[in-house]
């Protein structure tokens, strides 16, 4: 962060270099573009100041607009106009501040002539004017030059997290032990339900199908999610029965309209059903809710003792996933009795171009 803020500070400090032998070159008032005397190196001195200060203010007014988090390309686009209008209104007042403070600091320092010069001074004000929206340009070039690489790098960190999410959801699901507890309650239900069997055989084949296509996205419609945590949660009942109890509270307005990281939601419940003991007597009872921002995933806590501690990859894997995709971040918390997960919740709107 420090080299970063370094270069930063020595990209503009040579724009200004440039622009600032470009304005003692125009100002006949000064000997020559390195005039040394007290009064060339004192207009040195403000130019980079004052300049420096305004780029800076600048820049922080620039987060402010686009910090907001905005859901339609509409709102993105009014608002850029509206800080270009902005700016345009700021650079005239910075020119014309600049301007007088320049003739304030002649005439009392210097004693310099300034009689049948206009207070506006229409070719420095015009000629200032100019130069901040050249600042601006170049600050919103480089920027763009940055968060183009930073795209680029965050871009690649995302492949990488997704291929450990990749191998983690297909072990969750494909490992030799799932599908020996799934073929095991399988073969027992040919014998005793024949038409439970065909549904469990279904359901089987679109969990896998779900994974192999939908896991390879960053991103899926929350309603095919939530289809095919249902189905996945098909297989879990009927292999433990009323042991687990799930209860979904999402608006049906917001599982429609929105979307999430794939293959998400189940990693909380397989989690839960892996680090918990229960039975028909206490069983395990999983709720999703969702507040304005979130969806909270919860569950009982009735952790086994003697079982395997939990790596806490999949939730780090997650929670960094979720960080790229959206502002917001994803929250756990834990108390003796419960087991919370906020998930962001993230607006199809938002993500117009997602690949899903």
């Amino acid at each position: 962060m420090q080299i970063k803020t370094r270069n930063k500070f020595l990209t503009r400090f040579a724009f200004l270099v440039l622009m600032h032998f470009i304005f003692k070159t125009g100002d006949y008032s000064f000997e020559h573009v390195f005039d040394l005397s007290f009064r060339g190196n004192l207009f040195t001195l403000f130019f980079f100041t004052y300049w420096l200060l305004v780029w800076y203010l600048a820049e922080y007014i620039n987060k402010k607009f686009l910090v907001q988090d905005f859901h339609s390309a509409h709102k993105q686009k009014r608002t850029s106009y509206l800080l270009f209008l902005f700016h345009a209104v700021f650079a005239f007042l910075v020119a014309f501040s600049f301007n007088v403070s320049y003739r304030i600091g002649d005439l009392h320092l210097f004693d310099n002539d300034w009689q049948g010069i206009p207070l506006l001074n229409p070719e420095l004000t015009v000629s200032l004017f100019g130069f901040y929206l050249m600042v601006f340009a170049f600050d919103i070039y480089v920027n763009s030059i940055v968060k183009k690489k930073e795209g680029e790098l965050q871009l690649e960190k995302l492949k990488q997290e997704n291929i450990m999410a990749k191998y983690l959801n297909l072990k969750s699901q494909i490992e030799p032990h799932f599908l020996f507890n799934s073929l095991s309650v399988l073969s027992s239900l040919i014998y005793t339900n024949v038409d439970l069997a065909s549904d469990f055989i279904l359901k089987l084949s679109k969990i896998l199908r779900y994974v192999i296509e939908r896991n390879d996205r960053l991103l899926v419609p929350l309603e095919d999610e939530m289809a095919f945590v249902n189905d996945y949660l098909f297989l879990m009942n009927t292999r433990f029965e009323a042991g687990i109890v799930f209860q979904n509270n999402i608006e049906s307005s917001l599982i429609s309209k929105s979307i999430i990281a794939p293959i998400s939601i189940q990693l909380l419940i397989e989690n839960a059903i892996k680090h918990n003991k229960f039975n028909e007597d206490e069983p395990l009872c999983i709720q999703i809710d969702n507040d304005t921002d979130y969806l909270i995933v919860r569950n009982n806590l009735n952790l086994l003792k003697n079982g395997q501690d939990s790596t806490k990859k999949g939730l780090d894997n997650l929670s960094k996933r979720f960080s790229y995709l959206t502002n917001k971040t994803m929250k756990v918390e834990m108390t003796d009795t419960e087991f919370v997960v906020y998930l962001p919740i993230l607006s199809s709107e938002k993500y117009e171009s997602a690949n899903f």
